[in-house]
């Protein structure tokens, strides 16, 4: 049983390795409180038996559904929910740049000529580049990178709703995991009427760590040199969600979106994911990588795949075809995988039948 708060709609994630609350300034890095700006360090990991946020009296829930050792696993990325939708889709990473910045003009529409360049030739570069040159921007920008993924739903004839519906009627052992900010595959599992559990190595925009938090936009600090760990919890009640980021100077538990996908709120969460991710692969028989293009940097997930004696299901487009058989080449790996040409919404039937749902 986790706990829940039946007032302010909290639902709290606990580790499975409880630690203390802190927050860890980097060597040679500062994080400066302003003048009336009060900062607070949770005491532990775990809540006590009244809700942090408002003091009610918390409630004892089932813990989402959790398959032991599934022997499929499916992870999806933001080409799956680009293309999970012909509605008010999430942009994939080479158009998020523009979009952020019609969303934020006085944050990411700011950013100087000379940088938005970077950015939009490749997103990862031009986080890389801001880290370097301006790192204190990256918190409040990652803010409001979390507030636009949070306005994504799915609609009724969203790919994600449609394939939650399908799991419902299964009995297989199935795992699932995502390495994107919103909230898509989350309220899919929602709307079905179902409570099953994520694996989210990098996050996501509606989840937050109370290791420290502050009562105002009064604190500086880098966003690449500032680390905090604590209490977990998420919020989908858009209210408290707007409330949170206008009230508090950390980010939601989202890594950032660049070659290390480094991380400052929630770094205990994190760890945890990726361990959890690991622990999927090792042992599941298929693994199903869907709307992902291959990035060897990002080792905790491609490192992972790399060595993986499980087969592994492609499906990322033409080009990630392309992409995905250089990866395999270069790693010797097993002929046996197989690739999907076709992007999700097109091979969405075939990877159901494969899948058996």
């Amino acid at each position: 049983m986790r706990p829940a708060c039946g007032t302010c709609k909290r639902k709290y994630l606990s580790s499975s390795q409880p630690t203390r609350s802190g927050t860890t300034v980097m060597s040679g890095q500062s994080l400066r409180i302003n003048s009336g700006t009060r900062m607070r360090i949770s005491s532990n990991q775990m809540p006590a038996e009244s809700c942090p946020n408002c003091n009610s009296p918390l409630q004892r829930i089932p813990n989402p559904t959790h398959p032991n050792r599934p022997a499929k696993v499916i992870i999806f990325g933001a080409g799956a929910s680009a293309g999970s939708t012909k509605v008010n889709a999430p942009p994939i990473g080479e158009n998020l740049f523009g979009e952020l910045a019609n969303f934020d003009p006085v944050g990411w529409g700011s950013i100087p000529d000379s940088q938005k360049t970077v950015f939009q030739g490749d997103f990862e570069s031009g986080m890389m580049r801001l880290a370097q040159f301006d790192n204190n921007k990256l918190p409040p920008l990652q803010k409001s990178m979390a507030a636009f993924f949070f306005q994504y739903a799915p609609d009724t004839q969203n790919l994600y709703r449609k394939f939650c519906e399908r799991l419902k009627n299964t009995e297989q052992s199935i795992g699932l995991a995502s390495l994107n900010y919103e909230r898509l595959l989350e309220l899919a599992i929602a709307d079905t009427g179902q409570d099953l559990e994520i694996c989210l190595p990098h996050g996501c925009c509606n989840i937050f760590c109370d290791g420290a938090t502050t009562d105002t936009l009064g604190a500086e600090f880098p966003g690449t040199g500032v680390t905090t760990t604590g209490l977990i919890y998420s919020i989908n009640d858009r209210s408290q969600f707007n409330y949170k980021l206008a009230h508090d100077s950390f980010p939601p538990v989202m890594s950032y979106f660049e070659p290390y996908k480094r991380v400052t709120s929630g770094v205990n969460f994190i760890d945890e994911q990726k361990q959890k991710w690991s622990a999927l692969c090792e042992a599941a028989k298929e693994i199903y990588v869907i709307g992902i293009k291959p990035r060897p940097g990002d080792s905790h997930i491609w490192g992972t795949l790399g060595s993986t004696h499980s087969k592994l299901i492609y499906c990322s487009g033409s080009n990630g075809a392309l992409q995905f058989k250089e990866w395999s080449q270069s790693l010797n790996r097993t002929s046996e995988d197989l690739i999907l040409d076709g992007r999700f919404e097109e091979e969405f039937e075939k990877i159901c039948d494969l899948i058996g749902i």
